[in-house]
C-alpha cells in the first residue's frame, strides 16, 4: 500500500467527518428554531378593521344647496387612501399610540421571547420601526377598502388600538379638509373684507361731501342754477327792453331809476349764481360735480368688486364642500379569539421540509467540492 493511497484515504475520512459534523450542526440548529417557535415564542393576536373614504360628488354639489342636503359620493380611489397610510405609519400617531396604551411596556413584557419582543431600552427609530411592522394599513385595491392590521400580544389590546386608529384617522382628515378650505377660502374672505371696506369708505366720503355743501346730487343743484340764471336772463332782457322803451317814448319818466336798479340787481344776481356754477375753487358746483362724479365711478367699481368677490367666495365654498371627504368604517375591530402568529403547525412543515431540502442540497453540492479536490 503506498503512502499516495494512505494519504488520499486519510483526507477522504477527515471529508466524511466534517460532513457529518456539520450536519449535526444543522438538524441541532432545526431543533433548536422548532423549540424556540413551539416553547418560546409568544402568542400574538391580529385585529382587523377596514375603512372607505369618498367624496361628494361635484357634479352634484354644484347643482345647488338642495344636493348638499342630499349629497352624491363617489370614491375618491387611492390617493386619500395613501394620505390616511400615511398617517398611520406617522411618528405622531405612533407615538400618541405608544402613550397612551404603554406599547413599549407592552411588547417588552415577554422576555424569553428574544426574536419577536421589542428592547425596552431601543431608541425612537428603532420602536418606531419595530410599531409599523405591528400597527399597519394597506390598500385593497379589489374592494377599495383601506384594510387596518393591528398586532399584539394581548387579544383586547389588538381590538382597543385599532379602534383608536380608526378614531384618530377619521379626525385627521377633518382637520385636513378643514385646513384646505380654510387656506383656499382664507384669501377669498379677505377680498370681500376688503372690497366691503373699500364700498364703506367711499359712502362716507360721497355723505361727507353733501354735508359739507347740502346737497343730494349736484346734477339737481346745477339744473336749479341754470334755470335760474336763464329765468333771470330772460326776465334782465325784457327789463332792459322796457327801459329802452320807456327811454324813447317817455325820457323823463320817474319809472326809469327803478327798472335800472333792477337791471343792475339782475346782472349782479346773474354773475353771483354763474360764478357759482364754474370756477377753479373747489366749492364751485363744476368742481363738486366732478369730485362727486368720481366717487361714483368708485362706488360703482367697489361694488362689483365686492359682488364679484362675494360670488367667487360662495362658488369656492361649494367647491370647498364637494372636495370634503367622507370616512366611513366598513368593518370594525373585533375580539381575535384565535393566535395569528406564529402559525406552529405551518411554520413547523416548513422548515422541515424546506431545511431538510437545503441539507441534501448543500450536501450534493460539498460532496462534489471534495471529489474534485
Amino acid at each position: 500500500m503506498s503512502a499516495t493511497y494512505i494519504h488520499i484515504k486519510r483526507k477522504a475520512g477527515l471529508s466524511q467527518l466534517i460532513l457529518r459534523f456539520l450536519a449535526v450542526l444543522y438538524f441541532i440548529s432545526l431543533v433548536a428554531t422548532l423549540c424556540y417557535l413551539w416553547f418560546l415564542t409568544q402568542d400574538r393576536f391580529e385585529s382587523n378593521a377596514a375603512f372607505k373614504i369618498s367624496r361628494q360628488d361635484v357634479a352634484g354639489a354644484q347643482s345647488g344647496l338642495l344636493q348638499l342636503a342630499l349629497p352624491g359620493l363617489s370614491d375618491s380611489g387611492s390617493s386619500d387612501s395613501q394620505l390616511a397610510i400615511g398617517y398611520i405609519n406617522s411618528a405622531d400617531l405612533l407615538m400618541d399610540l405608544e402613550k397612551e396604551f404603554d406599547l413599549v411596556k407592552h411588547y417588552s413584557a415577554p422576555s424569553h421571547d428574544l426574536v419577536f419582543r421589542l428592547d425596552p431600552k431601543s431608541n425612537l427609530e428603532e420602536r418606531l420601526e419595530y410599531y409599523r411592522k405591528r400597527i399597519y394599513a394597506h390598500f385593497d385595491v379589489p374592494s377599495g377598502l383601506t384594510m387596518v392590521t393591528v398586532d399584539s400580544f394581548e387579544p383586547a389590546l389588538s381590538q382597543k388600538i385599532a379602534a383608536k386608529v380608526l378614531e384618530k384617522s377619521e379626525g385627521y382628515l377633518n382637520v385636513v379638509d378643514q385646513d384646505i378650505a380654510e387656506q383656499q377660502l382664507g384669501f377669498i374672505r379677505s377680498e370681500v373684507e376688503r372690497t366691503a371696506k373699500q364700498v364703506e369708505d367711499v359712502n362716507k366720503q360721497m355723505i361727507t361731501l353733501q354735508n359739507e355743501h347740502n346737497f343730494i346730487s349736484p346734477d339737481d343743484v346745477i339744473a336749479g342754477n341754470l334755470k335760474a340764471v336763464q329765468d333771470m336772463r330772460m326776465e334782465n332782457l325784457k327789463a332792459e327792453a322796457e327801459l329802452s322803451s320807456i327811454l324813447r317814448d317817455s325820457p323823463n319818466s320817474p319809472r326809469i331809476d327803478s327798472i335800472r336798479s333792477h337791471i343792475r340787481s339782475l346782472n349782479e344776481l346773474i354773475d353771483t349764481e354763474s360764478a357759482k356754477l364754474s370756477g377753479p375753487e373747489k366749492d364751485r358746483l363744476n368742481q363738486l360735480l366732478l369730485r362727486f362724479k368720481e366717487l361714483e365711478l368708485r362706488l360703482d367699481f367697489a361694488t362689483r368688486l365686492r359682488t364679484g368677490a362675494e360670488t367667487l367666495l360662495e362658488k369656492n365654498r361649494n367647491e370647498a364642500a364637494a372636495r370634503s371627504r367622507f370616512f366611513t368604517v366598513i368593518q370594525r375591530p373585533y375580539l381575535p379569539e384565535d393566535v395569528a402568529t406564529p402559525r406552529r403547525a405551518y411554520a413547523t412543515t416548513s422548515i422541515l421540509c424546506l431545511g431538510v431540502m437545503a441539507f441534501f442540497i448543500l450536501r450534493a453540492l460539498t460532496l462534489s467540492v471534495f471529489e474534485r479536490g
